[in-house]
């Protein structure tokens, strides 16, 4: 089998009209958890303020690589739920971007209601 290019991009969509560029800093949801042979789930997932890099694409896995707010390399599988094939018992489900945030500030980016 040949091996498959990595594509590395600059931007990643999610939702209907938002995006991530190099820089941005973000929220996250979901992410990986670890399931013991007596079958207790441990959350081995990342949370609070993560700066986004670049995503990156090879065959069927996606993710997207950054670093914390407060220092730190991340990788964040968005590809579809799996079993890892190196870690018996890790469950990979995808993390799922809640909110991008302003850079100066760290608040919350809205879109603005339009009045009719």
């Amino acid at each position: 089998m040949a091996a498959r290019k990595l594509q590395i991009k600059d931007a990643f969509h999610f939702g209907r009209k938002n995006m991530l560029r190099p820089g941005d800093r973000f929220r996250v949801t979901g992410g990986p958890i670890y399931v013991t042979d007596d079958g207790a789930k441990i959350p081995m997932y990342e949370r609070g303020v993560l700066v986004f890099e670049r995503y990156c694409v090879q065959g069927s896995a996606k993710w997207i690589e950054g670093h914390r707010a407060d220092g730190g390399h991340v990788v964040l599988w968005v590809g579809k739920p799996c079993w890892s094939k190196t870690i018996s018992g890790l469950r990979r489900r995808p993390y799922r971007i809640t909110r991008k945030l302003d850079k100066k500030t760290g608040s919350q980016t809205r879109a603005k209601k339009s009045h009719r």
